[in-house]
Parts: structure tokens; C-alpha cells; sequence
């Protein structure tokens, strides 16, 4: 009875391996479908649309390849070439099929180059695709060459503007019309839209900071000053410049 179970138990194991070399090595898991979902405000996006046949001709390439052998990474990394405004996403279903998604970057900034050309910033820093200049944008503009060349100093602003409001009447996303660099200081300047001020900051605003800052712009715009140049560069001192 002890021998019969111990064949039993040994055939079960040869099955079962077998089937593992089977399902990682035959025909059952190689991909047989390629699975694209296209976000809707990618679809109506020029640019994307005039490299989305390319991009589904390269992804049909996947199929017939094995599956678990398929770099997610390197995947996403090369979908995301065709077009700098493009996030995908990939998956692995198994047994045998690859899911991707594709969406438009999020943009939270607009770059303006010495050229003149708008170009989208996504949250995360990443260049985007050209905008049309006709369109109605509702995004802080990054001003200067060298945002375009850096991406710490994108994301330097990008990290400016996560520590403040997104709405509100003082210092806010909203409220910022454009940001540059200051390469004497080192610093970035926001072009506010009240007053119209400038305020020059180094870093991300903390609350007691925020508050000061908002103090000062309160005390400006009740004092009617058409022009204000705040330097907020220190942790414990505003210096204002009134500018003719």
C-alpha cells in the first residue's frame, strides 16, 4: 500500500512538471493577443494620432513571444518613445496574452521656448508634446531655454507649486502666470497675476512661510501697489521691492 502511494505521489510530480514546462515553454504560453485600450483624451490628441499606427504595428511584434519572457520595463519605456506626451501602462494575463494601456501624460505646466513653441509638462516633470498655441491654456508657463534642457529645474518648480494652494487670491497654482529661473540667485520667479508681483523663491513653501507670504501680498494688494518685487528666499525674512 506504501509503494502504491509512493508512485502516486511520483507520478503527480512528473505531471506537474510537465505541465509547468509546458505552460512556461509550449505553445500555451506564448501571446496570442496584444491587447491595447487607448484612453479617450489620447485619441483626440494630433500628435499621438499620427504615430498611433506605428505604435500598434510595434506592439503586434509581442505576439507569438512567450510570455513571461517579455520585459514590462523595457516595454513601456520604448512605447513611450513614439511620443513624448504618451503614459503606457503593461500588464502580463496569463496564459498567454499582454494588456497595455495607454494614456495622455497629465499636464501641469506649459514650456515656452525661445523659439515661441508650447510644450506640455507632465506632474511628473516629463516633456510632453506641442501645443497649439491656439488653444485656451489654463497651466503656469515655464519661461527660458534652460527649463527645456533641465528637468531638475522642472521639477523643482513642479515641487514649488505642490506645496502651495491650488486655489486662492494670494500665492496659488492658480495664481501664477509664469515661472523663471534666476541664475545670479539660483532661485525661481513667479509672475503672479494679483498685482501684478513678482516673488522669488529657492525652495518648497512651508505653512509659516505660506502664511508670511500671504501676509505681505494681502498687505500689498490693500495698499493698492501696481508693482512688487518679494524676495521670499530666507526661512525668517521677506524683503519687498517696489518696482516703478
Amino acid at each position: 500500500m506504501k509503494k502504491t502511494g509512493n508512485v502516486f505521489l511520483k507520478l503527480i510530480v512528473i505531471f506537474l512538471l510537465f505541465f509547468c514546462v509546458y505552460v512556461f515553454l509550449g505553445p500555451f504560453s506564448r501571446i496570442s493577443l496584444v491587447d491595447v485600450s487607448i484612453d479617450e483624451k489620447l485619441k483626440t490628441d494630433g500628435f499621438y494620432i499620427k504615430e498611433e499606427r506605428e505604435i500598434l504595428s510595434y506592439l503586434e511584434n509581442y505576439r507569438g513571444q512567450f510570455l513571461w519572457q517579455v520585459d514590462l520595463k523595457d516595454l513601456v519605456e520604448k512605447t513611450n518613445a513614439f511620443y513624448l506626451g504618451l503614459s503606457a501602462y503593461a500588464a502580463r494575463r496569463f496564459p498567454n496574452r499582454l494588456t497595455l494601456v495607454l494614456k495622455k501624460k497629465r499636464t501641469a505646466l506649459l514650456l515656452l521656448r525661445n523659439g515661441g513653441d508650447f510644450f506640455s509638462v507632465s506632474d511628473k516633470g516629463e516633456m510632453g508634446g506641442e501645443r497649439n498655441p491656439e488653444e485656451s491654456f489654463d497651466f503656469p508657463i515655464l519661461r527660458g531655454e534652460l527649463f527645456w534642457e533641465e528637468a531638475q529645474l522642472r521639477e523643482r518648480a513642479l515641487s514649488i507649486l505642490s506645496s502651495i494652494p491650488e486655489k486662492g487670491p494670494f500665492f496659488s497654482v492658480q495664481n501664477v502666470s509664469e515661472i523663471s529661473y534666476n541664475e545670479t540667485n539660483d532661485s525661481l520667479l513667479f509672475y503672479l497675476i494679483s498685482g501684478p508681483f513678482i516673488l522669488e523663491l529657492k525652495k518648497q513653501v512651508q505653512p509659516k512661510k505660506m502664511k508670511n507670504i500671504n501676509f505681505v501680498l494681502n498687505y500689498l494688494i490693500q495698499k493698492d501697489s501696481q508693482k512688487g518685487f518679494i524676495d521670499a528666499r530666507l526661512d525668517k525674512k521677506i524683503i519687498v521691492k517696489h518696482l516703478d
